[in-house]
């Protein structure tokens, strides 16, 4: 099961992406999703998940933004900087987890000062 405290250590193991994305363990796509989720990679090195809607800003992904593909027992996830794509692998469920940013102490303080005076 993938926890909270498993995609917080994702995005601290994966915080950099490679230096090209040659270093990407591709295949892991291509063995595990191309029967649900008809995924390709097209000339521009976007990775392009049909499964998504077109609509879906996680879609099309250029392979040059990818932080890591990183294998589950059910699924694939596509790691991001800000974002994770878990694609599952028996069926054509996708889950999106967006971080969200951390507030600052200053930010804290402004925000705790605006209600203080409210």
């Amino acid at each position: 099961m993938i926890t909270q405290k498993v995609i917080d250590s994702i995005y601290k193991k994966y915080s950099k992406r490679p230096a090209s994305p040659d270093e990407l363990d591709i295949m892991l796509i291509f063995e595990h999703l191309l029967d649900h989720h008809d995924v390709e990679i097209d000339d521009n090195g976007n990775l392009i998940i049909n499964s998504l809607p077109q609509t879906s800003p996680f879609h099309r992904i250029a392979l040059k933004r990818v932080h890591a593909i990183v294998e589950f027992e059910h699924s694939i996830a596509i790691v991001h900087h800000s974002s994770i794509i878990f694609l599952n692998k028996n069926d054509n469920r996708s889950y999106v987890h967006i971080r969200t940013p951390k507030m600052s102490f200053m930010d804290k303080l402004k925000a705790h000062m605006a209600t203080a005076t409210a």
